[in-house]
């Protein structure tokens, strides 16, 4: 799941161009939940696939481990910074 808006921004934004939402979803997920999750995430330029390094884990195979791409912003400090702003 992802979220939109993110932010008080977004939403304006959202309200000018007359996007309404009919019905919100809120999981309430501890905070040290989220940072693993995302420091975990990986994904595969080649196939498109999403892995986590402990719940989803990537194959075996070391071509495709060496491939393995993880973004620039996902890492503890960026998803703390992420929190905040929610």
């Amino acid at each position: 799941l992802d979220g939109s808006p993110r932010t008080g921004v977004q939403a304006e934004a959202m309200a000018k161009a007359g996007i309404e939402a009919e019905k919100f979803l809120l999981l309430n997920v501890p905070d040290d939940v989220l940072i693993e999750r995302c420091v975990g995430r990986r994904s595969d330029p080649v196939t498109g696939k999403i892995y986590h390094l402990t719940f989803n884990p990537p194959p075996e195979d070391p071509e495709v481990q060496a491939r393995l791409v993880h973004r620039s912003d996902d890492t503890e400090e960026a998803m703390v910074k992420r929190i905040e702003q929610y």
